[in-house]
């Protein structure tokens, strides 16, 4: 008993909810067996079963946690698809839908609606990628007609990066 209250695996337990489950009905155990030595065995048999309704409950709740959405890294890989925008400026609202292949081009359209008119211009060009960290790259986008952006992302999901620049958000969309 004294390998299991050792430090390294303690430690080791913890890094996981399953043995964080385990430290907790160790402990739980080690505790009761303290306690409640001497007790007459009505008193061991309710504190038993409210300690197994306690663990059981903490352990339902461990095993049934909703794991979080690995964040995916930064590639060129990551950015090929379709990606939505939309955003309101001053007084104008519109979003951007481009596709970015794998190729290096992307084509798209951007749809703005300024004082109740709506404008559709369809954009196209070339993109190039630059990994900053693991969840951080730059977007350079040369379009068409010449004219450059370019944008600082975080990944934020699978499907959705933040524009830490100009403070709006991407969504990638099916195609």
């Amino acid at each position: 008993m004294e390998n299991l209250m050792n430090a390294d695996v303690i430690k080791a337990a913890a890094s996981s909810p399953l043995g964080t489950l385990s430290l907790m009905c160790l402990i739980l155990g080690f505790l009761a067996m303290a306690f409640f030595k001497n007790a007459p065995v009505r008193a061991k048999i309710l504190v038993f079963a409210l300690l197994l309704i306690g663990v059981a409950g903490f352990g339902y709740s461990i095993l049934n946690q909703k794991t979080a959405d690995k964040v995916p890294e930064a590639t060129r890989q990551y950015v090929i698809g379709r990606w939505q925008v939309e955003q309101k400026i001053a007084g104008m609202e519109g979003g951007t839908y481009i596709d970015y292949l794998d190729n290096g081009s992307f084509s798209g359209r951007q749809e703005a609606f300024i004082g109740g008119q709506g404008q559709r211009v369809p954009v196209s060009g070339t993109w190039d990628f630059e990994k900053l960290a693991t969840d951080r790259f730059h977007l350079g986008l040369v379009f068409s007609n010449g004219v450059q952006w370019r944008g600082t992302f975080r990944i934020l999901s699978k499907d959705q990066i933040h524009n830490i620049d100009e403070n709006y958000d991407a969504v990638r969309v099916p195609r």
